[in-house]
């Protein structure tokens, strides 16, 4: 077995199932903008706030600054707020349907990802993947931390360790490559707090 994948059914041992973004649904893929560069709380927080409005119709009728006063708890709650209406506007020109935008081949998709506002690499790849059902590797921070420490790198171009590990996704299933990025995650997020410790992998 590709060793990489080894490190994934260690990880997976370890911490479990983590089961993120199972539903395919708007609350999950907004929740792709509110985290970016706060904690799963302050997004718990904007999510609250936006439920009484989970629509695409009734997002879209919101004014800017109401927007941004639901988001305001996930922080940079101005480009936040702009970035979910930008979002929703591409959506609805796409004719509103999650399934019809996933008939796009992956990477015509992630090119026009990577077109709006406020969506890099990561983010792109995560939509790809949990909302668009596009297998897809995640390089973000977190994994290069990881597989450097492993001696798989030197990684620090986030195309580069894409490309390396795409192969490996011929291996595994779309629901394995999802718990591959979040089980990645969860171990960076843990390995911060407790110094690192990669010995059972």
């Amino acid at each position: 077995m590709d060793k990489r994948l080894i490190v994934m059914h260690n990880l997976s041992r370890h911490y479990g199932k983590q089961y993120w973004w199972q539903q395919n649904s708007l609350e999950d893929w907004l929740m792709m903008i509110l985290i970016q560069r706060t904690s799963s709380k302050n997004v718990a927080q904007a999510v609250h706030n936006l439920q009484p409005y989970m629509q695409v119709d009734r997002l879209m009728a919101l004014s800017q600054s109401e927007l941004e006063t639901l988001v305001r708890p996930a922080g940079f709650y101005r480009q936040k707020a702009q970035r979910i209406h930008d979002l929703l506007t591409w959506f609805v020109a796409q004719g509103g349907s999650f399934e019809k935008i996933a008939e796009k081949p992956a990477a015509e998709l992630r090119e026009t990802l990577l077109a709006l506002n406020g969506i890099g690499n990561e983010t792109a790849d995560v939509m790809l993947m949990y909302t668009f059902g596009k297998k897809t590797f995640v390089a973000d921070t977190y994994a290069m931390r990881l597989f450097n420490r492993l001696g798989f790198g030197p990684y620090t171009n986030y195309a580069k360790m894409q490309a390396d590990f795409a192969p490996a996704l011929d291996q595994i299933t779309l629901d394995e490559a999802r718990e591959w990025h979040a089980l990645i995650d969860e171990h960076g997020k843990t390995q911060v707090r407790h110094a690192y410790d990669d010995r059972f992998l």
